[in-house]
C-alpha cells in the first residue's frame, strides 16, 4: 500500500517506529496518516524523468486508489523524503571528499575538467554557454506562509549579483544606462542594428513575478554549471557579469563563453569591474552560431564560431537545449512556494546532468564521426577547387582579413557623402518644384478667367513650395561653401545621384534583411517542445504573415536591382530563404565600391572558404575529441577505483554508509560500462587519430605482458579468488595494444 492510516493511540515516538517500517508519517507528532518510502520514491523517480507531472496529479492517483483525502499529506512528507535524501547525499559527499564549494563545478563533466598529468593543451581550454530564459517564471506572494529556505549548491546568491548592478554605468562615452538595460542596450555594437537579446519582460510581468526566470551557465557537453535568479526584471547584464565573474573564479584561464550578443557583451565586460581579472585570464567571448546568423557580417567575421581559432565544431548553442529541457518543468512550479520553487528547479537540473552523463559518451562518439565525414567528404573537392581556381590556404585567411577591413570601413557614411546626397536630393526637389509652378503658371495664362481662384489658390502654394526648396538649396550650398550651383551633367551631381539611388536600394535590403531574421527566430521557437496550442497558431500566424511581407519586400528590392550601377542580381524567394549567413545581405549593399573585383566577393570563391574553414574547424574538434575521450576514459577508471575503495573501507566503521555508497558504485558502474563501450567505439572508428586507454593510464604493452605472465604463472590460488585473477588477466589482455 502507498499510505496507511495510524491509530490516534500511538504513544511511543511515533516517526522512529515508522520509519523503520518503511513509512514517513505526515505530523511529526502523533501522525494519523503515513506514505510509504517506496510511494514517494516512486514519485521521485517520475518527477525526475517527466517534471511536468504535479503532486496534485500523483494525489489525484492515490486518492482514486485509498478514496482519501492526502494533498496536503502526500506533500509533507514528499518533502520530508527528498530532504532525507539530501542529508544522506551531504554525507556521501563528505566520505568521498566532495564537499568542497566548487566540487560540482569542476568534476561534473570530466571531459571538461578532469585533470591528466602531462597531456595537451587546448586554447580555448574549455568552452561555456551563457544565457537567460523567460519561462521559469514564479508568482509573486505564492505559498508566501512557507518560510523555508532551499539551498541550490547550482545558485549564485543574489548579494553576489547585485554586486554588479551599477556595472553598466561605468562604460565611457556610451548613453546614460539605467539598471533596466540589457547587454544589449549597454553597448553600441557594430550588429545591434540586427539584433539584440530578446527582452520581452513587460511591467506588468515585473509586477506579477518575483522570479521572472534564470540565467544559467552550462559547459559544451550540456552540464549546468550555475544558475542567477532573475528578479523582477528581464535580462539585465548584472547577471551575466555575475556568472561569468564565477566561471572566472572556478575555472583555469583560457576559456571561452558563448553568448547570443557575445559581441556586445565583450565591450560590457570591457568596461566592468571584472575587466582586469577577464583580461588576465584571457577569455573570450564568441556570439552563438545559429544567433550569428543573425549578425552583420562584420560581427560573424570577428565573433563567429567558424571563423575562431580553437572552437572545432562547437556551436555554442548549449542553453538553447537546456531551456527546451526545463520548460517542461514550468507550468508545475509558477504558483508554487519559493521554497518548492527552487527545490523542483533543483531537481530537474539534477537529473539533467544525470542524462547529460550517460550521453557523455554518445556525445563524442557522435562528434568525432561528424568531423571526420567533414574531414574526408570536403578535403577532396576543396583540394580541386583551389588548384583550379589557382588559390591556397594563406588567401583564405587574408580574405577574411581583408573583407573585414572593408566592411569596417563601409560601415559609417562619410560626411562628404550625406552632404553630397542631401544636396543633390534638394536640388531634385527644387527642380519638381520649379516643374510644377511653371506648369501651372502656364496653365493659367492660357486659360485665365477672373472669377476662377482655384488656379490662383493652386499657383500660390506652388510659389510657397518653390520659395521652400530654394530656401533649403540656398542654406545647402552656404554650408558646402557651393559657390557655382552645379547642374544635372557636372560628374560631382552625377555621383551623388547615383549614391542616393543606391541609398534607397540599401534600405530595401536591410528592410529585407530584417524581415528575414525574424522569420528565423520564429521558425526556431515553432520548434521548442511543449509549446501550447494557442502560441503555436500564433507563431504559425507569424511566420505566414513574415513571408508575405518578405514577399512584398522582395518585389521593392526587384524593381530597383536592374537600376543600380552595376545592375545588380535579381533575386527570388527561395533564395532568401536559403539564406544560411545573414551577412550575405551585407554584401548587396557595398557593390558601388568596386566590390565585384574583390576575389571573396565571387560566390564560387566563398562557398570554398566556407569549406576551408569547416574544415579546419572538424581536425580542430577531432584534437578535442582526441583530449576529452582520455579524460572520459580516465575518469571512469579512477571513479569506479575511488568509490570501490571508498565503500569497502567503510564497511566495518559505518556499514549504513558504506551501502549507501555502494548503491552510488553500482549505478555509476552500469553508466561507466556504457561509456567504456563507446570508447571502444570512438577506438574503433576510421580515423581515429587519439591514444588508447593504456596510453593514458601510462602503462606499455611490454609491462602489461609481464604482469599477466606473472598472474599466470600463479600456482596456490583460493577458489574465491579465481574470478579475481580471470577478470584481471582480461583486463590486461585488454591493455596490449
Amino acid at each position: 500500500m502507498s499510505s496507511i492510516s495510524i491509530p490516534q493511540a500511538a504513544e511511543e515516538p511515533a516517526n522512529v517506529s515508522l520509519i523503520n517500517v518503511g513509512l514517513i508519517g505526515c505530523s511529526p507528532i502523533q501522525p494519523t496518516i503515513a506514505i510509504s518510502l517506496k510511494c514517494l520514491e516512486l514519485y521521485h523517480q517520475i518527477r525526475r524523468w517527466k517534471p511536468s507531472f504535479s503532486v496534485q496529479a500523483m494525489v489525484k492517483v492515490l486518492c482514486a486508489l485509498h478514496n482519501a483525502p492526502l494533498r496536503d499529506q502526500f506533500a509533507i512528507a514528499f518533502d520530508v523524503y527528498l530532504d532525507i535524501l539530501r542529508h544522506v547525499q551531504e554525507r556521501v559527499n563528505i566520505a568521498l571528499k566532495r564537499d568542497s564549494p566548487d566540487w560540482c563545478m569542476l568534476h561534473t563533466c570530466p571531459a571538461c575538467d578532469y585533470k591528466q598529468e602531462n597531456k595537451s593543451t587546448l586554447l580555448p581550454r574549455r568552452m561555456d554557454s551563457i544565457d537567460g530564459n523567460s519561462s521559469l517564471k514564479w508568482v509573486d506572494g505564492s505559498g508566501h506562509a512557507d518560510e523555508r529556505i532551499f539551498r541550490s549548491s547550482y545558485l549564485i546568491p543574489a548579494s553576489e549579483v547585485d554586486r554588479f548592478k551599477d556595472d553598466v554605468q561605468l562604460r565611457p562615452g556610451t548613453r546614460k544606462v539605467t539598471e533596466n538595460s540589457t547587454p544589449a542596450d549597454a553597448t553600441e555594437s557594430v550588429c545591434t542594428d540586427n539584433w539584440k537579446t530578446a527582452n520581452t519582460i513587460t511591467d506588468n510581468t515585473i509586477k506579477v513575478f518575483e522570479q521572472t526566470s534564470i540565467f544559467i551557465s552550462a559547459c559544451r557537453h550540456g552540464m549546468v554549471q550555475t544558475i542567477v535568479e532573475m528578479r523582477r526584471s528581464g535580462e539585465l547584464a548584472k547577471y551575466a557579469l555575475a556568472t561569468t565573474n564565477k566561471i572566472l573564479d572556478v575555472y583555469r584561464p583560457n576559456g571561452a563563453t558563448g553568448y547570443d550578443i557575445g559581441c556586445s557583451y565583450q565591450t560590457t565586460v570591457n568596461a566592468s569591474s571584472i575587466s582586469a581579472k577577464a583580461r588576465s585570464h584571457q577569455h573570450q567571448f564568441i556570439v552563438n552560431s545559429f544567433h550569428g546568423r543573425a549578425h552583420n557580417h562584420r560581427c560573424q567575421l570577428r565573433f563567429h564560431p567558424l571563423y575562431r581559432r580553437g572552437l572545432g565544431l562547437e556551436d555554442l548553442e548549449t542553453c538553447e537545449r537546456v531551456f527546451s529541457g526545463s520548460n517542461t518543468v514550468a507550468p508545475v512550479i509558477h504558483h508554487a512556494s519559493y521554497f518548492h520553487w527552487l527545490q523542483f528547479v533543483d531537481l530537474h537540473f539534477r537529473q539533467w546532468d544525470a542524462d547529460r552523463y550517460l550521453e557523455l559518451s554518445k556525445f563524442l562518439y557522435n562528434n568525432y564521426k561528424q568531423a571526420l565525414a567533414i574531414v574526408n567528404d570536403l578535403t577532396p573537392a576543396v583540394e580541386e577547387l583551389k588548384l583550379a581556381l589557382k588559390i591556397t590556404d594563406v588567401d583564405f585567411e587574408h580574405w577574411n582579413a581583408e573583407e573585414l577591413d572593408f566592411l569596417e570601413s563601409m560601415a559609417e557614411e562619410s560626411d562628404e557623402d550625406v552632404e553630397a546626397m542631401a544636396y543633390v536630393e534638394a536640388l531634385e526637389s527644387l527642380m519638381r518644384a520649379q516643374a510644377a509652378y511653371g506648369s501651372i503658371t502656364t496653365v493659367q495664362f492660357l486659360t485665365y478667367m477672373p472669377a476662377d481662384f482655384t488656379l490662383s489658390h493652386e499657383r500660390n502654394a506652388a510659389y510657397r513650395k518653390l520659395l521652400v526648396e530654394m530656401n533649403a538649396v540656398d542654406d545647402l550650398e552656404r554650408r558646402m561653401a557651393i559657390t557655382e550651383r552645379w547642374q544635372p551633367d557636372d560628374p560631382k551631381y552625377k555621383e551623388a545621384l547615383a549614391y542616393l539611388t543606391n541609398r534607397q536600394f540599401i534600405r530595401v535590403i536591410e528592410q529585407l534583411q530584417g524581415l528575414v531574421v525574424q522569420r528565423l527566430f520564429e521558425l526556431a521557437k515553432a520548434n521548442i517542445a511543449g509549446t501550447g496550442y494557442k502560441l503555436r497558431q500564433h507563431i504559425s500566424s507569424a511566420i505566414s504573415r513574415r513571408s508575405a511581407a518578405i514577399r512584398t519586400v522582395l518585389e521593392r528590392y526587384n524593381r530597383l536591382a536592374p537600376v543600380q550601377t552595376p545592375p545588380r542580381e535579381m533575386l527570388e524567394f527561395s533564395d532568401i530563404a536559403s539564406y544560411a549567413w545573414l551577412g550575405e545581405f551585407d554584401l548587396l549593399k557595398h557593390l558601388r565600391h568596386h566590390l565585384l573585383q574583390k576575389p571573396w566577393a565571387s560566390k564560387v570563391n566563398r562557398e570554398v572558404a566556407n569549406h576551408y574553414f569547416k574544415i579546419l574547424r572538424a581536425r580542430e574538434e577531432i584534437q578535442r575529441l582526441n583530449i576529452e575521450v582520455g579524460r572520459l576514459a580516465a575518469w571512469v577508471d579512477d571513479e569506479d577505483a575511488h568509490l570501490q575503495s571508498s565503500f569497502e573501507s567503510l564497511l566495518e566503521s559505518d556499514p549504513a554508509l558504506s551501502h549507501e555508497i555502494c548503491c552510488v558504485y553500482e549505478e555509476r558502474k552500469r553508466v561507466n560500462d556504457v561509456h567504456c563501450g563507446r570508447i571502444d567505439a570512438i577506438y574503433e572508428l576510421p580515423g581515429y587519430s587519439g591514444l588508447r586507454w593504456v596510453e593514458k593510464r601510462g602503462i606499455d604493452e611490454g609491462d602489461a605482458a609481464e604482469m599477466m605472465a606473472d598472474l599466470r604463472g600463479a600456482r596456490s590460488i583460493e577458489a574465491d579468488e579465481a574470478d579475481d585473477l580471470s577478470d584481471e588477466v582480461d583486463r590486461l589482455e585488454s591493455c596490449i595494444i
